[in-house]
């Protein structure tokens, strides 16, 4: 069962809270043509596994020193 929610229904995901600017984008499948749906244009495709490679991004990946739960934290 699939539930949609508009954004000002609630609070913002975890995704989407913890790195400012981040969008959901959405393309087609190079692969099996389906629609999929991303952050900030990285693309993971549920059906087939295609993956688009991660520079295609439209912004500078953070470090693991950036992530919260990171070790040396």
């Amino acid at each position: 069962m699939t539930q949609e929610r508009s954004p000002e229904s609630g609070p913002r995901d975890a995704a989407t809270a913890a790195s400012p600017g981040a969008e959901i984008t959405t393309t087609d499948c190079r692969q099996c043509g389906a629609q999929v749906s991303g952050l900030n244009n990285r693309y993971a495709c549920s059906y087939c596994g295609w993956v688009n490679h991660w520079a295609e991004g439209s912004n500078v990946l953070p470090s693991a020193e950036d992530d919260p739960d990171h070790p040396g934290r």
